[in-house]
Order: structure tokens, then sequence, then C-alpha cells
């Protein structure tokens, strides 16, 4: 039998495929959104809306009322208030699960990357809640790439010692997060998601700008330019700090676990390319 589920971050690079998933199965949902126009355009009738912020607890409270579940995917700046929220909205709903995305490098010894150390907190909240949970740890989507393009330019970023890195299809997760849904040997999990094979961030950006956009102007920098533009301008501050970060740590975490329960990621880089050739053809 479907749930009720309310989903955080909807609209987002990994909130959507999930909602699309979670909607094509048995269940009824509910987005929370601060842009609900966006929204309808988005999911036409196949989900509920309801407007407002997450970081709001009338908001949340207001939004769960109904709901036997809960699926967070946001933003930094608004993940860590809206999940105390949530869990403080428990107590008084009918609540019985907390679907939380946090990711594959989040470890204790590095919190000194704040990204990081908000996760962990949230983490944390979630597991000493007490409440029934399960929590994705991701490495990089492949969507990612097209963040890299502005108009008729584009930046090819390299670091030092790129790490390889498996990157995953935001299908592929959304396909696997309405999977755990439906298996209760999911609860109290950690799961690890890598895509099939690894490629470093520059090589993966060439490919994928060299077959999608070969007409914009590329921009090749180092990644100690990429920190002086952001300085200066305030633009590629977030990436050119998590490319610095993912440097240093590398890729962590082992996806053996949840490929077993959930399936495995089955998106190639060369299968989305195509798929992103045709779509923007």
């Amino acid at each position: 039998m479907g749930k009720k589920i309310l989903i955080l971050g909807a609209t987002g690079t990994l909130g959507n495929p999930v909602t699309r998933c979670l909607a094509d199965g048995d269940h009824t949902i509910r987005i929370l959104t601060r842009r609900a126009e966006k929204a309808r355009k988005m999911f036409d009738d196949m989900v509920e809306i309801v407007e407002g912020d997450s970081t709001n607890r009338n908001h949340i409270e207001s939004a769960i009322d109904g709901c036997e579940a809960v699926h967070i995917t946001l933003p930094a700046e608004s993940e860590l208030i809206a999940v105390q929220h949530v869990i403080n909205s428990f107590t008084a709903k009918n609540l019985n699960l907390i679907s939380y995305v946090s990711g594959t490098s989040v470890r204790e010894e590095n919190r000194w990357f704040k990204l990081i150390d908000v996760k962990m907190r949230a983490e944390n909240l979630i597991r000493n809640s007490g409440i029934p949970y399960m929590i994705f740890c991701p490495t990089w989507v492949m969507e990612v790439l097209n963040k890299f393009v502005r108009g008729n330019r584009a930046a090819v970023i390299a670091s030092k010692n790129p790490p390889a890195i498996h990157f995953f299809a935001a299908a592929d997760f959304g396909r696997m997060v309405a999977t755990a849904f439906e298996d209760t040997r999911v609860l109290g999990k950690r799961l690890y998601i890598h895509g099939p094979e690894s490629i470093t961030l520059p090589a993966a950006l060439q490919a994928f700008l060299g077959a999608c956009y070969p007409q914009v102007k590329v921009a090749h920098l180092k990644l100690w330019q990429a920190r002086l533009i952001a300085r200066i301008t305030g633009r590629m501050d977030s990436v050119s700090r998590l490319i610095r970060y993912f440097d240093r740590v590398g890729e962590l975490g082992d996806p053996t676990e949840a490929d077993a329960l959930l399936g495995a990621p089955s998106t190639t880089f060369g299968d989305w390319i195509e798929s992103r050739k045709e779509g923007i053809g």
C-alpha cells in the first residue's frame, strides 16, 4: 500500500526524479516549495503543491499534516533547520519515516568542510530522533555538469590531482529511492550511491561540452584561477570550494549494499551524454 509522502526540495536536481518516480508508484505526493508556479509547470497535476518555506516551522507542520513520510533533499543553507522542524513535527503527526539525502564523503573526519558539517549534524539529528529513517549518500550526479555552462560560455576547472568520480544519472537515483520506499530492509541504513564507471571531473566536462555544446567558448581554468575569479566576482565560489575539497578527500563509500538492495545505477556516462544531445537537439 502506498504512502502519502511530503518531499522537501522536489524541484531540485535530485528532488525532481525522486518526486516523479514516487508519483509513478502507488504513492500520493505532496511537495512544499517557495515557487509554486515553477512546480506546477514541472509536475503538472501529478503532485499536490503547497507553497511555503522549508525553514519555516509553521509551513513544515502544515505541509506534513496527513503525511506518513518525508523525503528531504535541500541546499545546505536550509536543510539543517528543515530537518529539525520535521523531527519536531513528528511527535504530533502520523509520520513513520524520514528519508534524507546526504553525501558520499560525509564523515566525522571531514567536518572541517562546512557542507559536511551541516550534513553530519542533520544525520545525527535524524539518527537520534528515534524515528525510522533511511539516508542516501550519493557521489556527483551527472546533471551537475550542466551548471558549468552559462549562455555561450563554459568552464573546465582542473585541480592538481582530480579524483576519479563514479558519476550517476539523476534518473537512476530517483528509481533507487522509490525502490527503497518499498523495502523495509533499507530502514536504518546509510546507502552509498555510485555510478557504473569512473571519470575525473575535467575529463567529464571535456567530453560533455565537446558532445553537447561544441559551439560554446570554453575557458580552461586551474583551480587557483577559479578561486580568484570567485573571490573577485562571487561566481564559481561554491563549485571551486567543492572541487578543492574533493581534490583533498577523494570519493568515499562502498555502494555494494545499495546496489544489492536497490539495483545498481545502469546509465553510463556515454548513455547520458547521448540523451543530453537528443534533448538539446
